[in-house]
């Protein structure tokens, strides 16, 4: 199965109520996880903003009496608990979900009615401000227009009616009630348009994820395609030189070396094979430690130099384009440790830490010279692998086990 960027899948009991309500244009949101929770960061950010003007504007200058000073302080103490816990979501897990972006908008709509007919209805001067931000967050998350337009009409309705029916009213002869036409058609405005941007948006999101999806289903077919042809020759034209070299034996010491580093020269390039055959399983969305546990007993096999996988925490979710880069390192380590190093035995560590991820290849072989950065392009690879998952490389000529050491170390962005 393909692991492109896949939409939010937590909206679903939304779109059950939606369908009950005849709104069959329902669409699921389409925002992928890095993408929703960039959105869900900044409403956190927006909301602590919002909020601490409200408690400024509460208590600097209340004049409505205790009780209503009371009231006014309970909601925003209620908002500011759930985005506490929205924002530690964030902080912690990394994560958030499209439910609970949405279950923050309508507390803000909830609120915001509470306050402005506490606050004496339509004659309240800035209130109904704050309704433009709940309703244009509405508008990010889903993409349906029909399901939209019977968000925005609801919360104007309420706040119609509250304009209507609370304190004073509406002053006819002060024209209020244009007043109220404008703010209404306000709200409608911040909807279609912030819809419609996110509705462009999200096509040209879903385009470059089919796009993602159709170069993932060839990367496979080509992995396929090499496992079934290329390394099949190569496996049974190094086979037959083994064969050739137990038949001719030591009796011309010429050709022994010869069909030896015949043999040593088909075992790498049916290594290089398993490169492209073994990142096949990264495109169909296997796990880094489970691929590079595979390419290891592959190493194993291929070259006879033993080589395992010791883990270390908990692998989180990573990117496709990330378990690759990785992988790629990985195996250059593992080429280099089989080509020049000489080594009898290969170590591969994954260490999932708090905020870090670090991937280290040790080799007890015989180590690397000084000027191996100039070797080839091995290590050149590696470097700018390194650099493109935002992390570094670090190569230790003497390592843990007497060879060489690369280590790849990248931050896991969970803040």
């Amino acid at each position: 199965m393909s692991h492109a960027p896949q939409y939010d899948q937590s909206l679903r009991p939304a779109a059950k109520i939606a369908r009950l309500l005849g709104l069959s244009d329902w669409t699921l949101n389409q925002i992928d996880a890095v993408g929703l929770r960039y959105v869900g960061t900044l409403t956190v950010w927006g909301h602590w903003v919002i909020l601490a003007l409200v408690l400024f504007e509460v208590v600097y200058r209340p004049y409505y009496g205790m009780l209503r000073v009371a009231v006014y302080l309970l909601f925003p103490l209620l908002l500011a608990g759930y985005n506490g816990y929205l924002h530690y979501r964030i902080r912690t897990k990394g994560s958030i979900t499209g439910t609970s972006l949405l279950a923050l908008y309508v507390m803000d709509a909830v609120a915001l009615s509470i306050a402005i007919t506490l606050g004496a209805g339509f004659s309240h001067y800035f209130m109904h401000l704050f309704y433009y931000p709940a309703l244009a967050g509405f508008a990010v998350v889903f993409t349906s227009l029909r399901l939209n337009l019977a968000w925005v009409t609801a919360v104007s309705l309420v706040y119609v009616t509250i304009s209507l029916t609370v304190g004073d009213g509406l002053d006819y002869e002060a024209r209020d009630e244009k007043a109220l036409l404008a703010r209404v058609a306000m709200m409608y405005a911040v909807v279609g348009v912030v819809n419609a941007a996110s509705r462009f948006e999200r096509m040209r999101f879903g385009q470059a994820v089919e796009r993602e999806r159709a170069l993932e289903r060839e990367r496979i077919e080509l992995s396929q395609t090499i496992h079934d042809t290329a390394a099949q020759s190569a496996y049974m034209i190094g086979l037959g030189i083994d064969t050739a070299r137990s038949l001719a034996g030591n009796a011309n010491p010429e050709l022994t070396a010869m069909l030896d580093e015949m043999s040593r020269f088909s075992r790498s390039a049916i290594w290089e094979l398993r490169h492209p055959i073994n990142m096949g399983g990264i495109y169909e969305g296997r796990e880094l430690n489970r691929a590079l546990r595979s390419h290891a007993s592959s190493f194993t096999n291929i070259t006879s130099v033993p080589a395992e996988l010791v883990q270390t925490g908990v692998e989180p979710p990573l990117s496709i384009e990330t378990r690759g880069l990785l992988f790629s390192i990985a195996h250059n380590a593992l080429t280099n440790a089989y080509r020049h190093a000489e080594a009898s035995r290969v170590s591969v560590e994954l260490n999932f830490g708090e905020g870090s991820l670090r991937l280290s290849v040790s080799d007890d072989g015989a180590g690397l010279p000084h000027d191996y950065a100039e070797r080839g392009h091995g290590f050149t690879n590696m470097s700018r692998d390194a650099e493109r998952l935002g992390g570094r490389l670090v190569v230790e000529e003497r390592g843990a086990m007497g060879g060489a050491t690369v280590t790849c170390v990248m931050p896991l962005d969970i803040g």
